[in-house]
């Protein structure tokens, strides 16, 4: 004899075995759901516990309240110091490329005082500080300062600027 799951009678027993075996689930189920059903509408809330983690809360919002103040503080020195290092920055870059100038341009026999202001004038505007190490070099495009303006007082626009030859004759 085979089994044939449309059978009335093999139907009704399969039926029979699901619903003993699904009965002590139902059953369990519906305990649970009736103790939490209780359990939720007798909760309340603990003062005790609730003044505890009030207190907490207030202690860490204190301590909030004060990291918010040191990293203004930290934030407002920061300022302070970076406002100071760009101004030392500033002073720096003026110096080096006005004494850098001056000292090329010189060698160069720009001797004239207006026209040693006049080309340094023209020319700074081009003048880059470069960082290798601690040092600062300054450069006009990949030339060194010295050597550019070297050029510079050779070339068509230089040859105004610098002075001519003193003849002794």
């Amino acid at each position: 004899m085979a089994f044939d799951p449309n059978d009335a009678d093999a139907k009704a027993a399969i039926k029979a075995a699901v619903d003993e075996a699904v009965a002590g689930l139902q059953a369990k189920n519906t305990e649970l759901l009736a103790k939490l059903k209780k359990a939720t509408k007798d909760a309340q809330i603990d003062p005790a516990e609730h003044a505890a983690l009030q207190s907490e809360l207030d202690a860490t919002q204190a301590k909030l309240a004060e990291a918010v103040k040191a990293a203004k503080a930290a934030n407002a020195e920061t300022e302070k110091v970076k406002k100071a290092y760009e101004s030392e920055s500033k002073l720096t870059h003026n110096l080096l490329v006005e004494n850098g100038l001056t000292d090329a341009l010189t060698k160069a026999g720009v001797t004239n005082p207006v026209h040693l202001r006049a080309a340094k004038a023209m020319l700074s505007g081009q003048v880059q500080l470069i960082a290798e190490g601690d040092n600062r070099i300054a450069k006009v495009g990949d030339k060194a300062l010295a050597d550019f303006v070297s050029e510079w007082a050779k070339g068509e626009e230089g040859k105004y600027f610098v002075a001519a030859q003193q003849n002794g004759g």
